[in-house]
């Protein structure tokens, strides 16, 4: 526990040191000015230290941001931004701590469905038309068993059970 104090601490001095562009995350300051907006001192109390930095900002939010903006980082600016629209309903008292503000932000992200994971699939073969088929009409009755059995011949699918019965129409034995 007393590691723990000593890095919040450490943060808080840290703070006003940062670079400019870390801890400046557009998305966080948004969402900080969103969560001020929307609770007030009630917010901002709960990280404020009262000590400034050199560019007169308190240390305590700038640490918070810092904390946050890591751990929302797996997180899409969208999905936070619905996070934060969602609070009014989750959190409607008290402003959210980290944890809290972390799990709206998984409920609101969009799910991966199992056709997401699997390989992509080839697309189906094209179809080949086949052109007029050419049989013998005899005009006995049977010229359909015949037309059947030239598709195939043509390439064209044909299903087994209606070549089974052309075959029976024209009396053509197994191997013919």
């Amino acid at each position: 526990m007393n590691n723990l104090a000593e890095m919040a601490s450490q943060a808080i001095q840290n703070a006003g040191q940062q670079p400019a562009p870390r801890g400046d995350n557009p998305t966080i300051r948004k969402l900080f000015i969103v969560l001020h907006g929307s609770y007030g001192s009630l917010f901002t109390t709960k990280f404020s230290t009262g000590e400034r930095d050199s560019n007169g900002k308190d240390k305590g939010i700038r640490a918070a941001m810092l904390v946050w903006e890591a751990a929302l980082a797996k997180y899409s600016p969208d999905t936070i931004e619905t996070a934060a629209k969602r609070l009014a309903d989750e959190c409607p008292a008290f402003p959210p701590n980290l944890p809290q503000f972390e799990a709206i932000c998984k409920a609101v992200m969009p799910r991966k469905t199992f056709s997401d994971d699997q390989p992509r699939r080839l697309p189906p073969p094209e179809a080949k038309p086949i052109g007029p088929v050419e049989f013998v009409a005899m005009n006995d009755g049977r010229d359909w068993a015949r037309k059947l059995l030239a598709r195939q011949a043509a390439g064209d699918r044909v299903n087994i059970g209606s070549l089974e019965c052309a075959k029976k129409a024209l009396r053509i034995q197994e191997g013919e």
